[in-house]
């Protein structure tokens, strides 16, 4: 009986810790992510966001620093000087930010801080001027795509020279971006991995089956 009991108690720690996933380590490098992609349209104007967490300030350095969790969001519009704001309520509070010109690609953007907004709708209100437009946000991921965290599971299971060639003395010498986004239906994640010396792995990765598609040097 004695015998039993122990190897009973053997069996229920072995479920037990075997149910208990060890995070990916290479989560740490991500510098900056976007996880879910949303899309919204009343009339002619389309609003798209973007949520995830980004390295604040962003330095592509190789290294990852604070980050910070919110939304990106972006507005399809022909520019004119009537101040853009976008307005978004939740748990009680009310944040906001103005649309400003991105340095680099000059769409319309805002960023709006906050963490474990994990919607798959949600209302915004766009403020054009004196006029507030309600704006109802929808996730476009399809059922069957993939976390971030399984994509980066499966890189780190079937890509691991690739992610070789980045270790030093000093340990993995770079930063991690992944950016989801759908294409006829289809979720893809891109990946890309930059050593802070001016070169870029950019991969492509099956947003559902999380089989790598393509692998090319940017810079």
């Amino acid at each position: 009986m004695k015998k039993f009991t122990v190897c009973l108690l053997a069996l229920c720690f072995l479920i037990a810790f075997s149910g208990c996933k060890k995070e990916n380590a290479y989560i740490a490098y991500i510098s900056d992510l976007k996880q879910d992609v949303y899309v919204g349209t009343v009339g002619d104007i389309t609003v798209t966001a973007y949520y995830g967490f980004r390295e604040e300030p962003f330095i592509n350095d190789g290294k990852t620093g604070e980050i910070v969790y919110g939304y990106v969001f972006k507005l399809d519009v022909i520019p004119d000087d009537v101040r853009r704001v976008i307005e978004l309520s939740a748990d009680g509070d009310t944040f906001s930010a103005a649309f400003t010109p991105d340095e680099v690609t000059s769409e319309y953007k805002a960023f709006i801080e906050i963490k474990n907004h994990f919607e798959k709708e949600f209302t915004v209100t766009y403020i054009y001027g004196s006029e507030k437009i309600p704006v109802t946000l929808c996730s476009t991921l399809p059922e069957n795509c993939i976390s971030y965290e399984r994509a980066l599971d499966l890189l780190t299971e079937k890509q691991q020279p690739l992610l070789s060639a980045y270790y030093s003395d000093n340990g993995f010498n770079a930063e991690i971006y992944m950016r989801i986004f759908v294409k006829n239906d289809s979720p893809y994640w891109y990946v890309g991995i930059a050593s802070g010396n001016g070169k870029l792995k950019a991969l492509l990765i099956d947003g559902a089956s999380g089989e790598l598609l393509a692998a090319r040097e940017i810079f």
